[in-house]
Order: C-alpha cells, then sequence, then structure tokens
C-alpha cells in the first residue's frame, strides 16, 4: 500500500516540524494550502472536532471554514517511487513569485514561452474556460496561463498533471489519509500512513485530452509532466516517446517538459499529426472537439485579476 511521503511540503517522518502543519504553509505558494489537486474531494471543516484542534484557528478563518489537504506526494511500496499527486509540488506560482524549488524549472519555462530577462510578465491561476464551438465545447480550468506586459503578447498555457484516487469506504481516499497524516505529525505514531495510489492509466488517459484541448492550440501551451508519468508513457503506450525528444519547443505543436521532483530533466515537443506520416507525433492524443479563440483566452483575463506578476531573470 502506497504511503504519504509529504505533508506541507515536509517530509512525514518523526522529525517533521508539526508548527508547519498546524499553519498549514504551502512553501511552494509561499502561504496557506489551497489543497492543490485535491481542493475540493479532500477537504475537511475547520471546525471538525477530531482534526481542528491541530490547526491554528486563523487557518481556517482564511480559507472560508475548512482546513486544506496538505499532502503534497506519495511514496510506493516497492520502488520506493515518489508521486507528487498535487499540482503545486512540481509548479507554482502566487503572489509572491515563484518558490526557490521552483527556480530551474520556473527558468526553463520561461525561455521555451520566449520570455527575456528583464520582461514583465503576469501569472493568471485555475482559469475557467467556456467556448461553444461547431464541433463541440470548450470547457477547462486552466492551471497557469503567462502572458507578457507588452500589447499584443500571446498567453500562453501552462498545464501540470498530477492525481491520485481512492475508496473513502475503506478509508484509502485521499482525505482519509490527510487525516491520518495530521494525527501522525503530532504524534509520530501508527506509521507509515498509508495512502491512495496513482492511477497511471487513468491519469494518462485524461491527460492525452488536456494535452491537445489545452496545450496544443493556436495561441500557446506548455505542459509540466512528472518523470515517473513520463517513463510509463514511454514503456507502456504506443507513443513513441524518445522519438519526441527535442533541444526546443515548436509553436503550434505539443511541448511537454518533464520534470523530477527537484526540478527539469527533458523536452519533447511534435505536432498531433504528421502531415503524410513523416515525421513522430502525439498520435495517441485524444483530439479537442473545439479549441477557443485568442480573443476568448484574452478577454478572459482581462476581466481576472493576475496572481502574480514579475520580471523574468
Amino acid at each position: 500500500m502506497p504511503v504519504v511521503r509529504e505533508l506541507f511540503g515536509q517530509v512525514l517522518d518523526g522529525n517533521m516540524d508539526s508548527g508547519a502543519c498546524r499553519s498549514a504553509l504551502c512553501p511552494f505558494l509561499g502561504e496557506i494550502c489551497d489543497g492543490g489537486g485535491n481542493r475540493d474531494m479532500a477537504r475537511v471543516a475547520a471546525s471538525d472536532p477530531g482534526l481542528g484542534p491541530f490547526f491554528d484557528y486563523e487557518v481556517g478563518r482564511r480559507t472560508q471554514g475548512h482546513l486544506p489537504c496538505g499532502i503534497c506526494s506519495i511514496e510506493t511500496p516497492k520502488k520506493k517511487e515518489t508521486w507528487a499527486i498535487c499540482s503545486r509540488r512540481l509548479f507554482a506560482f502566487s503572489s509572491n513569485g515563484v518558490a526557490d524549488r521552483h527556480r530551474e524549472l520556473a527558468d526553463r519555462v520561461f525561455a521555451l514561452c520566449g520570455f527575456l530577462p528583464g520582461q514583465e510578465v503576469s501569472v493568471w491561476s485555475e482559469i475557467s474556460l467556456k467556448e461553444e464551438g461547431e464541433k463541440g465545447v470548450f470547457d477547462y480550468r486552466l492551471d497557469y496561463v503567462l502572458r507578457a506586459a507588452e500589447p499584443g503578447s500571446v498567453p500562453v498555457v501552462v498545464e501540470t498533471c498530477s492525481t491520485s484516487g481512492g475508496n473513502r469506504e475503506k478509508g484509502t481516499d485521499i482525505q482519509s489519509a490527510f487525516r491520518r497524516a495530521v494525527l501522525f505529525a503530532h504524534s509520530a505514531a501508527g506509521g507509515p500512513v498509508r495512502a491512495p495510489g496513482v492511477n497511471v492509466r487513468q491519469v494518462w488517459a485524461r491527460m492525452a485530452s488536456q494535452l491537445v484541448a489545452k496545450a496544443a492550440n493556436s495561441w500557446g501551451g506548455r505542459a509540466i509532466v512528472q518523470d515517473l508519468l513520463a517513463d510509463y508513457i514511454g514503456t507502456h503506450t504506443a507513443l513513441p516517446l524518445d522519438d519526441l525528444r527535442s533541444p526546443d519547443w515548436t509553436p503550434g505543436e505539443v511541448n511537454m517538459v518533464v520534470s523530477d521532483l527537484s526540478g527539469p530533466v527533458a523536452l519533447y515537443s511534435g505536432p498531433i499529426r504528421a502531415a503524410g506520416g513523416d515525421r513522430k507525433c502525439w498520435f495517441e492524443l485524444l483530439g479537442a472537439p473545439h479549441v477557443p479563440t485568442l480573443e476568448s483566452i484574452t478577454r478572459k483575463l482581462d476581466e481576472i485579476p493576475s496572481v502574480a506578476t514579475f520580471r523574468v531573470h
């Protein structure tokens, strides 16, 4: 059974600082954890008699009455692989900018986006975008959208991919794991803390459509994938991932940055489908019924304040 590896950015062991748990501070956001990809399914009421006393009152007050699920990653039992289950663990922006732990990856992404040193860039987080087309509806939440300050700059979508499942009745869901992890952080008893596993086949199936719908479109996009998932894609699917390894990105193609939990390790780029079959392509990806227009995303960004604005180093 997989176990919880990190809670609120710290390795969950007997040496964990319980004070970091009490404040629910995410070291990647530099502010209170927002639950990441498990935000909606795993939140617990701040008034919960079992967990509430282990958190500062300020946490519930600032999160509209709930405790955010702070599980960052899990560890598999046999291979001892650490899987990120929160997208913030792989990449994060906030009002405080980019965390030092994400700096190397951020610099790589900025370069791929074509941002130049000294250029001012704004970041939007979790932008909901819905648009109807002749063949279907585009209805997604974009992880991050980056746009340079210069007039006419094209928005760039940055997608991360991480998830975890489980069964609540059997106590193997992420919320149950969070409860056990918090108790362990304060008592160091009852460990290791079991957690749900990652269904990589389901993750890849969903990610395939998201890569096309949210990253491979006419106005630019990037996807950030954990190295373990990339390994799975390369060995368990027909996608010729090694043939798509690239020293640089190509506008209008699917561009994927692979990263471990310390920083970037590889870049892959290629068309969705190659004309005439003479190029390797992401032929296993699922097509999107509709790709939103540049005007739709630009209008959306103009309506919503950014979460951060920074200058590229």
